[in-house]
C-alpha cells in the first residue's frame, strides 16, 4: 500500500497472461487472473492517492477500519470509499469533491491525522472547527 510508482507493474503482473516484471518476464500459461486486495489502514482520504499511484482501480478493497472506523456509521464509511473512488476516477479535487459528498467530507474528521497529512488546509477549506 505505501510502495511506490514502480511498483505498479507488480499488481498487473497478476492480471495479465505475461508481463514483464522488475526482475523476469513473467508467463501465467493460461492461469486466471487475479486481482490484488488492499487493506491495511486504508480508508477513504488514501484511496485516490493510491488509485494514482497503482493506475487503476481495479482491486478488492477490504478496508474494515476505513469503513468501521468512519464518525457516522460503518455504512457511511463504504459510502465514503465509493466516493473516494468515483472522486478519483472523475479526476476531482478531493476537498472540492467532499463539498458535495457528505460521507467522503466526514472522512476527513473520521481520520484528521491521514487528513493532516495528506490534505494540509482542510480544516479551513471544508468548514470543521476542531
Amino acid at each position: 500500500m505505501e510502495g511506490e510508482g514502480d511498483d505498479r507493474n507488480i499488481a498487473y503482473m497478476i492480471e495479465r497472461d505475461e508481463c514483464q516484471g522488475p526482475v523476469y518476464f513473467q508467463k501465467w500459461y493460461g492461469m486466471k487472473p487475479t486481482t490484488p486486495i488492499i487493506s491495511g489502514g486504508m480508508n477513504a482520504l488514501r484511496l485516490p492517492g493510491f488509485f494514482q499511484n497503482l493506475g487503476h482501480g481495479n482491486v478488492i478493497n477490504t478496508a474494515g477500519g476505513g469503513s468501521y472506523g468512519h464518525i457516522d456509521s460503518p455504512a457511511a464509511g463504504a459510502i465514503s470509499l465509493r466516493q473516494s473512488y468515483e472522486c478519483w476516477k472523475a479526476g476531482a479535487d478531493p476537498i472540492e469533491f467532499a463539498k458535495e459528498h457528505k460521507e467522503f467530507a466526514r472522512a476527513f474528521e473520521s481520520f484528521p491525522k491521514d487528513a493532516d497529512q495528506i490534505f494540509p488546509g482542510w480544516r479551513e477549506k471544508l468548514g470543521v472547527h476542531k
